[in-house]
């Protein structure tokens, strides 16, 4: 039996190779694509930190009680297994985009807040959410990468986590100043969806990639 299964594995992964060596550089854009989440991922995640001085003063929060909201949003970020686990179920693209709406809408929603309890709640949301990231590129990678090459493709994904912090500070200061701090929100929640719209539309896993 297990001389079957070992056999079976080996055939689909020879078959996935076979595949994505007929268009070059396919499993290269299928990171890329999956960077972009990532870069998005941690763009929503740093609007708060970002936007933190304007917030605080409006809705009249203390250092006290914004220590209780990036709690909030530490403690569920631990949830990753969970995340992860459904990401198993579901497979890679549709719980990548379940997760990926669900954080971006999210994100948006903290621009209705009203205080520092509303902005937690949101943060805990936000941080379930948001885990999915981490999971999420090690499943691509597994999915469209031989082991001998994960190690690359990783650390390529993983670069999407500095770069939409390193993107946050310019985009939100440049939305506070123009606009308001709400709008901060919106704009990092809209662009997370127009990532969705993307994946959902060019994501496949090797083996179902027309």
């Amino acid at each position: 039996m297990s001389e079957r299964v070992a056999t079976s594995r080996s055939e689909r992964i020879a078959s996935t190779l076979a595949f994505t060596s007929r268009i070059k550089g396919l499993r290269w854009w299928m990171l890329g694509l999956t960077m972009t989440g990532s870069i998005l991922n941690y763009l929503t995640r740093s609007t708060l930190a970002t936007a933190a001085v304007v917030v605080l003063k409006d809705l009249k929060i203390d250092e006290h009680q914004y220590s209780y909201i990036l709690t909030a949003f530490q403690v569920a970020i631990m949830f990753q297994p969970l995340v992860g686990y459904a990401l198993d179920v579901l497979g890679l693209r549709i719980g990548l985009a379940i997760f990926a709406t669900a954080w971006s809408i999210i994100n948006m929603a903290h621009g209705l807040a009203h205080n520092w309890q509303n902005l937690a709640g949101l943060r805990a949301l936000m941080g379930f959410a948001e885990g999915s990231g981490g999971p999420a590129g090690m499943k691509a990678t597994a999915e469209w990468f031989p082991a001998k090459e994960r190690g690359v493709a990783g650390g390529v994904y993983n670069i999407g986590a500095s770069f939409g912090s390193m993107i946050a500070p310019p985009l939100v200061a440049w939305a506070i100043l123009y606009h308001s701090w709400q709008s901060a929100f919106v704009i990092t929640g809209a662009l997370g969806l127009v990532w969705v719209v993307l994946w959902l539309l060019f994501y496949r896993p090797p083996h179902e990639h027309p």
